[in-house]
C-alpha cells in the first residue's frame, strides 16, 4: 500500500510541478516558425492563448486542425490566439504538410525540433492543448483530439475571454 501511496504521490508532484512550470515560464518561451523567425510566447501577454501541441503523422492532430481554424475565425476579433506548435519535425516536413491540408491555417505554426516542450510543458501525448488566460495561467489541459469549434469549446473560450 505504502508503494502505491508513493507513486501516487509522485505522478501528482510531476503533473503539478509541470503546469506550475508551464504558468511561470510561459511568456520566456521562443519557437522558430516555418520562416525560421525567432517567435516569443511573450508577444502573446495579454491574451487568451490555445497552444496545441501536434505532429504530421499525428492523425487526430490533423483531424483537429480545421476545427482550431474555425474557432481562431470565431475569435478574429478578440484578444484570443492560437498557437499550433509541431513536436519534433523540420521546417521543410511541416512548412509541405501544410500547403498539402484542405484548409489554410491562419493561425502561427511554430516549431519545437529538439522536443523540448515535452519537458517544459509537461506533454504527455500528441495532440495536447493548454488553454491560458490573459494573466498566463492554466486553465485546462486536453490530451487527446477536439472538435474545437463545439459550442463547449467555444464557452470555454468566451468564459476565458471575460
Amino acid at each position: 500500500m505504502s508503494v502505491l501511496k508513493s507513486a501516487l504521490i509522485s505522478i501528482f508532484l510531476f503533473a503539478t510541478s509541470a503546469n506550475a512550470l508551464a504558468q511561470s515560464e510561459l511568456y520566456k518561451l521562443s519557437f522558430q516558425n516555418t520562416d525560421h523567425e525567432t517567435v516569443s510566447l511573450a508577444n502573446y501577454k495579454g491574451k487568451v492563448v490555445l497552444l496545441n501541441f501536434w505532429a504530421t503523422w499525428c492523425p487526430p492532430c490533423i483531424k483537429e486542425m480545421p476545427s482550431m481554424q474555425r474557432l481562431q475565425d470565431h475569435f478574429a476579433d478578440q484578444d484570443f490566439e492560437i498557437l499550433a506548435i509541431n513536436a519534433g519535425e523540420d521546417s521543410v516536413s511541416v512548412s509541405s504538410f501544410l500547403m498539402e491540408l484542405d484548409t489554410e491555417l491562419t493561425f502561427t505554426i511554430l516549431l519545437d525540433e529538439k522536443n523540448r516542450s515535452f519537458n517544459e510543458f509537461g506533454i504527455k501525448g500528441l495532440p495536447m492543448t493548454l488553454l491560458f488566460d490573459k494573466e498566463g495561467k492554466l486553465i485546462e489541459t486536453i490530451l487527446g483530439g477536439k472538435e474545437w469549434d463545439h459550442p463547449e469549446s467555444i464557452a470555454l473560450i468566451s468564459k476565458t475571454l471575460k
